[in-house]
């Protein structure tokens, strides 16, 4: 369909030799569609909270929180 504009980290995501189950995730995390609970909640899902069920802080569980700002680092888990 011709040439388009995109952003040089998805160039180098799909050039990468990792497996493409680890593309598609940081894909999903660099359009932040990974499952948290911020994403529910814009999909109109009814929860007690929305708060981060890692740590106390009492923030929003967003996919930025998860994996940059939470105490917890969900790195560990991965």
């Amino acid at each position: 369909m011709g040439p388009t504009n995109t952003h040089f980290l998805f160039t180098i995501l799909w050039k990468a030799s990792n497996l493409l189950r680890h593309k598609i995730f940081f894909w999903l995390l660099l359009h932040d569609r990974v499952n948290s609970r911020n994403l529910l909640k814009r999909k109109s899902m009814a929860l007690r909270s929305y708060d981060c069920t890692l740590c106390n802080d009492r923030t929003e569980e967003t996919s930025h929180h998860l994996f940059w700002d939470c105490p917890v680092h969900c790195w560990n888990f991965i």
